[in-house]
């Protein structure tokens, strides 16, 4: 049900969450998801215990949040509990209000460390993972798994149980399994069936693109928030269009010109503060997300991926943005 979700001393308002996203959910992006409304919490992208504990400054840099992220969380990965239960407190040192453990990665170089999804072949090392943690912050303490690690070991009502019995305070299904990856559709009765089964919040995740699917989410399955994911990319006003339209039925749709006047704010502000050495491989991030959509948009990407210095691509923007019949 829309509204709000209680984890401990952590009130989650609204129950609309930023889903973590390698690569995507860094701060500059999570300040601008909280600006634009609708979010109720932001998780920082995945991060490695190894890194953490070992104190690598680019990973330590990554748990920063911005002001504006109340409440925060800090997603880790790893597979030695000791590891975890130390970085996990690094977390809440960092400023974490929830820390939450990913053990749904299907990326690589998480599994070949025994992190992420692999976990779910292990229940055992997970729940030791669970209860190091748990044992080590006095913050909320979550999970992020999938329903199985292939099609063959659907497991997820076990690993639910085992993390309630291990002291997690709530459950993030992603209801696809590793192998998956992202194709094919996510099984939403997964969902529904580990409300069903679990005492703590159960958040749903997985296929909501459109404001109705977080509403269809919430009425098909009972679960206690949803987390919203890739949708934001290609639509950064999503979370806050969800958030309206569960509230009151209705959203302002997302317009052109709202979308590239908000890339040309976003890229002013990578390069007043990114490093030089990065900064036109973030704008372009940026620029080929938000001109999808707008008439000659494959055209338009091109000639972005061209450009070379931060001012000219600001200069084709703003054109873009002024231009009458994409904006109108």
């Amino acid at each position: 049900m829309y509204g709000s979700m209680q984890l401990g001393p952590v009130t989650v308002r609204p129950n609309v969450i930023l889903a973590p996203m390698a690569g995507i959910t860094d701060r500059p992006f999570r300040r601008m998801i909280r600006q634009l409304g609708g979010c109720g919490l932001t998780v920082s992208e995945l991060l490695s215990v190894e890194a953490i504990v070992r104190r690598q400054r680019r990973t330590l840099a990554m748990m920063a949040a911005d002001p504006v992220e109340r409440p925060f969380a800090i997603q880790i990965y790893g597979s030695r509990p000791e590891a975890m239960a130390d970085a996990a407190l690094q977390a809440v040192a960092a400023g974490a209000d929830i820390v939450d453990i990913n053990a749904g990665c299907p990326a690589r170089k998480v599994l070949r460390n025994h992190g992420g999804a692999y976990l779910l072949q292990d229940p055992p090392q997970l729940a030791r993972i669970l209860t190091a943690v748990r044992r080590a912050v006095s913050v909320p303490v979550t999970v992020k798994i999938r329903s199985g690690y292939d099609a063959n070991r659907i497991n997820f009502l076990e690993i639910g149980r085992l993390a309630e019995d291990s002291g997690v305070d709530a459950i993030t299904l992603h209801p696809r399994t590793r192998t998956m990856r992202f194709s094919g559709r996510s099984d939403w009765d997964h969902i529904r069936q580990l409300k069903a089964a679990c005492r703590v919040p159960v958040v749903g995740n997985g296929d909501i693109l459109v404001p109705a699917d977080a509403a269809a989410m919430f009425d098909t399955t009972g679960c206690d928030a949803v987390m919203v994911g890739r949708g934001v990319t290609r639509n950064p006003w999503l979370l806050r269009q969800t958030a309206d339209f569960l509230e009151t039925g209705a959203f302002a749709p997302t317009e052109p010109e709202a979308l590239l006047e908000l890339c040309v704010a976003v890229c002013r502000e990578i390069i007043a503060a990114g490093p030089p050495v990065r900064i036109m491989g973030e704008l372009k991030k940026f620029c080929s997300w938000w001109v999808h959509g707008i008439p000659a948009a494959a055209a338009h990407r091109q000639r972005i991926y061209a450009l070379t210095e931060p001012q000219a691509l600001l200069d084709y923007l703003a054109a873009l943005a002024s231009d009458s019949s994409i904006c109108s």
